[in-house]
C-alpha cells in the first residue's frame, strides 16, 4: 500500500482492520491493472 497508493506509514498503521483489508484490495487491483497495461504496452511493441 506505501508503494502503490502513496499511503504513509502512520497512515497505513491508524487504519481499522476493516480499512486495512479495504486498502489492501484496492492496492491489489491497482497492481493488477498495471501489469496488465504493461503486458498490453510489451504486446503491441
Amino acid at each position: 500500500m506505501l508503494t502503490v497508493l502513496n499511503l504513509p506509514p502512520s497512515e497505513i498503521d491508524a487504519l481499522a482492520m476493516d480499512d486495512y483489508w479495504f486498502w489492501c484490495e484496492v492496492a491489489e487491483r491497482e497492481v493488477q491493472r498495471r501489469n496488465e497495461r504493461q503486458q498490453h504496452l510489451l504486446d503491441a511493441m
